[in-house]
């Protein structure tokens, strides 16, 4: 009799597994997800509805479909991430969709970052420019700053760059809120900009040449480190999406003349350095350190998210202490 008790205390006292739990596991089960639901959409509108598949209003209608489907059903009802069991309104909290305070400061700090991003991007011109031995007169300056070809009715650069704030939402509301429960706030940025680089391999699959790839899964992984440092920072989704967003709108106008004139290998190298990469990074976490240290309002929870019991409590009601690793 004694013996059955203490096997009955065994089995209760087994811990049921949990996907969020198991951080590097997590990141693969969303990256596997992603490419799930892009290979599903893909087939749904390109196979069955026969819709054409270089048509910028479908290749958005595309997008759309398979971030909606990771994020707001894959992700939350079905992987469990990035907590476990949760309400629709507790995952949009989780994940810091729902945090949009202070407004205003957090719009104006996205907004001062794009701008430091786009001045690196407009310094990687002019640095091409003088690397042909070419003048950067008033023409050129001018002929960079025009952002009208990125805008409407001539681009549809506005529309079709939406999908890219859900990569924010991906890789910095679920995957780091999931890293941030077992590792500390660096590493848990290095982790999840990892993921977020590699998961630009993806774009092998579209045709472009290994060298822009390789370059592309590079200064992704470096500015990663950036929209996750602000994330962490500030506890909101906003300023990374904004940031990353505008990013993706005008490149073509401020990098317009390198591409265009520059070999692959060369844009990807200043793309590493210029464009996306190393500087701007540097720049903008300084920046934020800076602003959020001086503008945003302090709070002991605001850098990390906050740690609530989602798991069963083992035999005699005290709660399971996570462990790091």
């Amino acid at each position: 009799m004694k013996m059955e008790t203490q096997n009955s205390n065994i089995k209760t006292g087994k811990r049921k597994f949990w996907l969020y739990e198991h951080p590097w596991l997590s990141l693969l089960a969303v990256m596997v997800t992603s490419v799930f639901s892009i290979a599903l959409s893909g087939i749904v509108i390109f196979g069955f509805m026969g819709l054409p598949d270089n048509s910028p209003i479908v290749q958005f209608a595309q997008a759309m479909s398979y971030h909606i489907l990771t994020i707001f059903i894959l992700a939350p009802f079905v992987l469990r991430l990035p907590k476990g069991k949760r309400t629709f309104r507790q995952y949009l909290d989780d994940i810091g969709l729902s945090r949009i305070r202070p407004f205003i400061r957090l719009v104006l700090l996205a907004l001062s970052c794009y701008a430091i991003l786009a001045l690196s991007q407009v310094a990687a011109s002019f640095v091409f420019r003088l690397s042909e031995g070419l003048p950067v007169n008033g023409n050129f300056i001018r002929q960079v700053f025009n952002l009208s070809g990125d805008l409407p009715p001539g681009s549809p650069s506005l529309l079709i760059s939406i999908p890219s704030i859900f990569e924010e939402v991906v890789f910095r509301g679920i995957v780091l809120t999931i890293f941030l429960s077992k590792y500390s706030e660096r590493k848990s940025i290095i982790f999840s900009s990892l993921g977020f680089g590699l998961m630009h391999l993806l774009n092998l699959m579209n045709g472009r040449e290994w060298v822009w790839v390789m370059g592309q899964v590079v200064w992704a992984f470096t500015i990663g480190l950036f929209y996750g440092y602000v994330f962490v920072r500030t506890r909101s989704l906003l300023p990374p999406m904004i940031v990353h967003y505008l990013g993706n709108v005008f490149i073509g106008s401020l990098i317009g003349y390198m591409q265009t004139r520059a070999s692959i290998e060369i844009q990807a190298l200043y793309g590493v350095i210029l464009s996306f990469g190393v500087v701007p990074t540097t720049l903008m976490i300084l920046w934020t350190r800076f602003f959020s240290s001086n503008r945003l309002p302090s709070s002991d929870n605001r850098s990390r998210p906050e740690v609530e019991e989602t798991t069963p409590r083992p035999p005699g009601g005290v709660p399971r202490a996570d462990t790091g690793g």
